[in-house]
């Protein structure tokens, strides 16, 4: 794993990463194509996280970044859930940078057009494209995407009150609506069909869940003291855990998910799939590593953890 900090920010680069970039730019071989698409792909989504992470510190919050599977997850890590308003901003600020660094390189191509054929020709090319794409399927109203967070954040400033079932069943729409239209526009297409069929199993699931909790009477002073606690839990054992790792203690590290895992909460176990996650990437378990972090991503996937 490839560790580094931009300002403020801690980025961290999982081996994965770079392996689903080359599994989307497999048609362009081995040679000097992969290796610019690769980086264009990396400049990108780093781009694109920035935008979250620095609108997350104007907001107070302690941002880092991680470049995971298909895509990065940038956690804000605030003391307690932001209001709708700002989620809606922290949600936007991601495809507007990955948008601003897409229409400076078309800027540069206009005002300096390189050769055809030329290195600097693809990367201008697919800088591009990629910014612009990648933005503007983020846009989707899909939860988890930006797009998703957005919505939810502008249903519950309408509402006033929790409304991640109704954003989830929504989201399930939307995806099936995208299928459909990229079917029909494209025809059938496996690798976006799988993303999408993901994006509608995982709003189903979240779509009941969330329903069932917000039957439930709870107080809102209480929910939010219940919530900056679970975070403390999680920040309290995550400096744990890293210490651990750092002496290559795993057995310390396993006991501080363990704790995690006890405590109940999306939080508390989302946070313990991924520190089992990397303790067992530290231990040289690839495999395990990548179904436990699947896991965990699956689970933390509400508006205020994760953008």
């Amino acid at each position: 794993m490839l560790r580094f900090k931009i300002g403020p920010f801690p980025v961290s680069v999982y081996p994965w990463f770079f392996l689903s970039a080359i599994l989307l730019g497999a048609g362009y071989g081995f040679g000097w194509r992969m290796a610019a698409w690769i980086s264009v792909v990396f400049v990108s989504v780093l781009v694109h996280e920035l935008g979250h992470a620095i609108i997350g510190r104007a907001f107070g919050g302690r941002p880092e970044i991680r470049l995971e599977a298909f895509g990065g997850v940038t956690f804000p890590q605030f003391r307690s859930r932001p209001r709708p308003g700002r989620q809606f901003i922290l949600s936007f600020a991601g495809p507007v940078a990955g948008l601003l660094l897409g229409l400076l390189a078309y800027g540069i191509v206009r005002a300096l057009p390189p050769e055809r054929g030329s290195v600097s020709a693809f990367l201008m090319a697919q800088f591009v494209w990629v910014s612009i794409v990648w933005a503007a399927f983020n846009l989707l109203p899909i939860l988890p995407l930006d797009g998703g967070n957005m919505m939810l954040a502008f249903i519950e400033g309408v509402r006033r009150k929790p409304s991640v079932a109704l954003a989830s069943w929504i989201s399930l729409v939307m995806s099936l609506v995208v299928a459909g239209a990229v079917t029909l526009i494209f025809g059938p297409d496996p690798f976006a069909l799988l993303w999408l069929g993901l994006f509608a199993l995982q709003n189903f699931q979240r779509a009941r869940a969330a329903a069932a909790h917000e039957r439930t009477d709870v107080a809102p002073g209480a929910a939010a003291a219940e919530d900056a606690v679970e975070r403390a839990d999680v920040a309290a054992a995550m400096e744990d855990a890293r210490s651990a790792l750092q002496r290559r203690d795993f057995d310390a590290a396993i006991a501080a998910s363990v704790r995690l895992e006890s405590g109940g909460g999306p939080f508390r176990q989302a946070a313990a799939l991924r520190l089992r996650a990397g303790i067992e990437l530290a231990r040289g378990d690839n495999e395990s590593a990548a179904m436990l972090a699947g896991q965990s991503f699956s689970i933390w996937q509400s508006a205020d953890a994760a953008v």
